[in-house]
This record gives structure tokens, sequence and C-alpha cells, in this order.
């Protein structure tokens, strides 16, 4: 009979093993998904479109904002789609490392408690740049608060 998933106990090295590495390709997922976006964060911000969606959390007050699609516009969209994506990666992961604790290195879901705040306070300050018109030191925490969270998204 093949060994199945479901069929190891919690505890097990090989269902230690089977997390470890799903977890593993899951934070390298991350860590490529975070540097895409911080090259994209960079290109919104050369192309001056950092302010081309007007409005936060939405664009133009839709999610798609095809009506008033330019290059800028585009360029802050999909930087918010990417972000939103490594937002949601960062709170699922998070989450399962807790759930799967047993099994994982004791210090990885502090790691990911940290990244999981960082990710939030990136948001928060996502907004901010667009609602405070970007403020230099709102800017400045924004690229900041990224630049730390890459090493989290490494795990």
């Amino acid at each position: 009979m093949a060994d199945t998933y479901s069929s190891y106990p919690a505890s097990s090295p090989a269902h230690t093993g089977e997390v470890s590495r799903w977890l593993f390709r899951s934070v390298f997922s991350l860590a490529i998904a975070t540097f895409f976006l911080m090259g994209l964060g960079s290109a919104t911000r050369v192309m001056n479109a950092g302010l081309a969606c007007p409005d936060w959390p939405l664009c133009y007050g839709t999610v798609l904002p095809a009506a008033q699609m330019n290059l800028q516009v585009f360029l802050e969209w999909f930087h918010r789609l990417v972000a939103s994506f490594v937002g949601g990666m960062t709170l699922i992961l998070g989450g399962l490392t807790v759930w799967y604790r047993q099994v994982l290195p004791q210090w990885l879901p502090r790691v990911m408690g940290g990244a999981i705040a960082l990710v939030l306070m990136q948001g928060i300050l996502g907004g901010l740049t667009v609602t405070e018109l970007l403020r230099f030191e709102v800017v400045t925490a924004h690229l900041g608060t990224g630049l730390l969270f890459f090493p989290y998204s490494l795990g």
C-alpha cells in the first residue's frame, strides 16, 4: 500500500519531512515573490506612478481600473496586487507554522510572527503612502519595512 500524507502520525519523521519540504518550497516562493515585489515597487517609484491610483485600497474606486489603465496606473495597481498576494501568503504561512509547530523548529513560528507584523505594517504604510500623498517619511518607512521584511520572507 502506498504511503499517503494522512497515514503518518503528526510527529513521525516522514510527516516532519513532508511538512518541512512543503514549507521550504512555500517560503522560497514567498521570498521570490517578495523580491519581485521590491523590484516592482522600485519601478513604480522611478516611473512616478505612486499616486497613479488616487485612492486606497481600491484604484479609482474599483478592483480593476480598466477605463483608466495606462502604464503608470498598471504599475501601481500591479504593485498592490502582488503586495496583496505576498501579504496573504505570509498570513497563511504564519498560520500553518503555528498549526504544524510540533514538527517544525521552535524558532520558526516566532519568525513568522515577526513576518506577519512586518507585512501588516507594510500594508498600513502602503496605504499611508497614497493617502499622505507620498510624504517623504512615510515613503521611507515603507521602503525600510520592505527591506526588513525580505529577510523574514526567507524564514
